[in-house]
């Protein structure tokens, strides 16, 4: 029997995640091929777009007649993020879908019209009013292009039209409620009815949870607000900004100072050991945000999942206000959601 092909696409405001195939080796560990890239997609001059065909890490794609570049280094500029309400319309998003299915492809070896399975994801907050729409804005076909060298099956053709047989739309916590679920064994109580477990997942606008009893999916206990990382980022950005005198610098800067301990502005070096403090307090107060939305019947919660590529900015802001739940921080957490998509997708074909 032919393989299926099932391709999932976590599309965040921060970094776009993707995963082609998973494996288990002969040491019974999981092997992923997955992806990820930043989610921005400047336009392409024209005197860049030459650059672009042929580069893999810069990619040209053209959505409605306008060309964008995305990928591992779509630009050596900074680019902000796009913050769009309606980001799942956005051109940005369909730019990123487009380039995720691209490199899935181009990883995997091969390049092909359909995919058995599309996975996708939405926080929280939009995932019953958008769930919807997103599935038939994954269902269109759309073009994707091919690189020089592997093209030769569409008649050297730069570009093919792709389509997904079916598609799957998912809470995005759910991805990382699924890998956890992964990782456990059968008689763990998780899978029990009755049985409360949360995923929390900081992403890079939104600060989202997840609520399941046993495997049920319970949204009502569910939910997400506007902050996240970005948040984390503003308080910090506008701190330096004063300290300094150099005004706000951007997110991606900011972000890589609190993860290497420095920024390097060429004329000078900024040690970044006072504003982790910033970046915590901005944590806990997103975090005390959270805690006042709980309601009282996620008191029975039996333990706590920590996901999503904010996970490390809030995790000792959640163990210090949740000091009576057992908390997990999952191992590449940035990866989580893509990588249960990809599972949950490989279920349903195992129940067919």
């Amino acid at each position: 029997m032919k393989p299926r092909t099932i391709i999932s696409i976590d599309v965040g405001y921060g970094n776009t995640k993707l995963v082609y195939r998973h494996l288990i080796d002969a040491q019974g560990h999981s092997r992923w091929s997955e992806f990820c890239f930043p989610s921005v997609a400047p336009r392409a001059m024209a005197e860049d777009m030459i650059l672009g065909v042929n580069n893999p890490n810069r990619i040209l794609i053209e959505v409605d007649g306008q060309n964008y570049f995305a990928g591992l280094k779509p630009t050596s500029a900074s680019v902000p993020r796009t913050l769009s309400p309606d980001y799942i319309g956005s051109v940005t998003h369909e730019v990123l879908l487009r380039t995720a299915i691209h490199i899935a492809m181009r990883e995997a070896g091969h390049f092909q019209s359909e995919i058995d399975l599309l996975v996708l994801g939405l926080p929280v907050s939009g995932f019953q009013s958008n769930a919807k729409r997103l599935h038939e804005i994954a269902m269109r076909p759309r073009t994707v292009p091919v690189p020089v060298g592997m093209n030769h099956q569409f008649g050297e053709a730069r570009s093919i039209e792709v389509k997904a047989k079916d598609c799957m739309i998912f809470p995005q916590p759910y991805g990382g409620f699924r890998l956890a679920a992964d990782t456990l064994t059968e008689d763990d109580p998780i899978f029990k009815n009755g049985m409360v477990s949360m995923v929390i997942d900081p992403g890079y606008r939104t600060f989202d949870w997840f609520v399941s009893s046993g495997l049920h999916p319970e949204l009502n206990m569910s939910g997400s607000f506007d902050g996240g990382v970005s948040s984390i980022l503003r308080a910090v950005s506008s701190k330096l900004g004063f300290d300094t005198g150099f005004g706000s610098l951007e997110f991606d800067m900011v972000e890589h100072g609190l993860n290497t301990g420095t920024i390097n502005l060429g004329h000078t070096v900024i040690d970044m050991t006072p504003y982790r403090k910033v970046a915590n307090d901005a944590a806990e107060k997103e975090v005390s945000a959270f805690v006042t939305r709980l309601s009282a019947t996620n008191a029975n919660i039996s333990r706590i999942f920590l996901t999503g590529g904010g996970a490390h900015f809030y995790e000792e802001a959640l163990r210090k206000r949740l000091p009576g739940y057992e908390i997990i921080a999952m191992s590449n957490s940035v990866m989580s959601n893509a990588r249960g998509y990809w599972l949950a997708g490989a279920d349903k074909f195992m129940s067919a």
